[in-house]
């Protein structure tokens, strides 16, 4: 009797099969420079390595991953800052803060594009780009006293650090609820993101001292402070204990609170606000 090579495969093979059929299609994606680096013998390792880390994410992150790639917020070309724009930001440090500045002949992010909400540009001052307790102190005075934070030292002492640093333009959608990032709004399942996710995507969010300057640019234009329903999650800026900085305006209590939660947080109310900031911005150290 003549012993015959069985052609059945189990339903986890068939599946498998099925799987490599359906990627397969997806290289039709690539493009040539991609194919043609991919091929290569000594790169062979990467597709396997590729294919890990995106099974490796979470479904947040994978969905995220996706939407960063369609709207990429790494950095955006530059042109001087008009004059105009650059006369508003001086008194707006003059005026709230008591800084004497000087943006002529800044270069700046171009204004975004492709984006449904509104924007507003502000300018940073080097000075006090790295301190969170400059606004903290500041914003105490301007609210009447009604500012909490989560520590009783000064927030400059409690080992914060924050991404951006040097005197530069950035953008941000001028709405008052962080808008960023919950995926399939309007969905009947819509997925929140966490810090961790936003983070290892490498997103560029507001660090807390360009949150602090933005809130206080609204609450003089508006006369309300943002963040009243949602919390935004300053992705840009660590604390030494592995927590995520966040500021938000408490309506029971009517104050602008600086708290801190766990970078794993992803609920209904933990938001982000996206910046658009200069392609050459040099990012200060930062915690691996």
């Amino acid at each position: 009797m003549t012993n015959k090579v069985s052609s059945f495969t189990t339903e986890k093979e068939q599946k498998r099969l099925t799987l490599s059929t359906r990627l397969a299609l997806g290289a039709s994606r690539f493009s040539d420079e991609v194919v043609e680096y991919l091929m290569q013998n000594e790169h062979q390792d990467e597709i396997q390595e590729i294919l890990g880390a995106v099974v490796c994410l979470g479904k947040d992150q994978r969905f995220a991953l996706l939407k960063a790639a369609e709207q990429g917020f790494l950095g955006s070309p530059l042109m001087n800052i008009p004059s105009e724009w650059a006369q508003a930001g001086e008194k707006l440090w003059k005026t709230e803060y008591g800084i004497t500045t000087d943006f002529a002949g800044l270069k700046i992010p171009q204004t975004p594009l492709n984006t449904t909400l509104p924007h507003i540009f502000l300018p940073m001052c080097e000075k006090v780009a790295q301190s969170a307790e400059f606004f903290f102190q500041s914003d105490k005075q301007a609210y009447g006293g009604k500012v909490w934070k989560f520590t009783d030292k000064s927030l400059d002492e409690v080992e914060m650090t924050h991404k951006h640093i040097g005197t530069f333009g950035f953008w941000l959608a001028n709405v008052q609820e962080a808008p960023d990032e919950c995926l399939g709004k309007g969905t009947s399942n819509p997925i929140n993101l966490h810090t961790a996710a936003v983070r290892e995507l490498e997103w560029v969010t507001t660090p807390v001292p360009l949150r602090q300057l933005f809130g206080r640019a609204y609450w003089r234009e508006y006369g309300v402070h943002p963040d009243q329903t949602v919390v935004t999650f300053c992705a840009d800026s660590y604390l030494s204990g592995g927590d995520v900085p966040c500021v938000l305006f408490d309506r029971c209590g009517g104050i602008v609170c600086v708290s801190r939660f766990g970078v794993q947080r992803a609920y209904d109310f933990v938001r982000f606000r996206r910046a658009v900031v200069p392609s050459n911005l040099q990012p200060s150290s930062l915690p691996h």
